[in-house]
């Protein structure tokens, strides 16, 4: 069952990435349905889609079967991450991706992405096994998915070249922004009583450090000053 919600996923993934990719670029691909099917001749596709596409798609086929979704998304995050790191090197090696000219250096960002989603995949094995120990909140590992891989678009957005940037829509930009925030408030509301308390520990750890100084600063000013010679009164001759 569960490869079976993972293959139409996948395969509405396809589906709404490019039929939305199209209606993204209307003036290019209008309302001819052979260009939509023609990838080779008319290439591209809405990352935007394909996560609203798949994400979407094994929702509605959970409902049906009477799963719940916040289980199932973390068993599948962590292919999800495999699937966006292969996709990624898939990109680098074919130079879908080009990166701005720095000096004599173009920015490989297809690579720097997936370095981070191969580093993202390797967070959310650790954090699965946290959730099936009842650790982590169930569903904590879709909305990981969705930061981290709303993060790469938009940070590595800018090292992108400008013949990459002729295929992609502002409208994606936007909505990955969107859900960049959504996912950061979701982490920041979800851990914040570990925030607030490793924020106390790093305030309460700098007062004693700095306490500490001043008592050692303290103890050899005292010790300086009463290591000295002691001064001798004589009585006044003249008296």
């Amino acid at each position: 069952m569960t490869f079976d919600i993972a293959f139409m996923s996948f395969g509405a993934a396809l589906l709404v990435g490019r039929l939305l990719y199209g209606l993204l670029h209307f003036n290019e691909f209008g309302l001819n349905i052979l260009k939509y099917i023609l990838v080779n001749g008319y290439p591209g596709i809405s990352p935007i889609g394909m996560v609203i596409g798949g994400i979407g798609t094994m929702y509605i086929v959970c409902q049906q079967k009477k799963l719940k979704f916040d289980e199932f998304s973390d068993y599948i995050a962590p292919s999800l991450f495999i699937f966006t790191l292969s996709a990624e090197l898939g990109a680098f090696i074919a130079g879908i991706e080009p990166g701005i000219l720095w000096k004599w250096f173009r920015h490989p960002v297809a690579l720097y992405k997936a370095l981070v989603l191969g580093v993202g995949a390797l967070i959310s094995i650790r954090m699965f096994y946290n959730v099936r120990k009842e650790k982590i909140e169930k569903g904590a590992l879709l909305f990981f998915f969705f930061g981290l891989y709303s993060l790469t678009y938009v940070v590595f957005h800018y090292l992108k070249d400008k013949r990459a940037l002729l295929t992609e829509s502002p409208f994606e930009l936007w909505l990955f922004s969107i859900l960049l925030l959504t996912s950061c408030f979701y982490f920041v509301y979800y851990f914040r009583v570990l925030m607030i308390s490793s924020i106390r520990n790093f305030i309460n750890l700098k007062t004693n450090y700095v306490k500490q100084i001043v008592k050692n600063i303290s103890r050899k000013t005292k010790k300086h000053s009463g290591g000295g010679t002691e001064k001798v009164i004589t009585p006044d001759r003249s008296s």
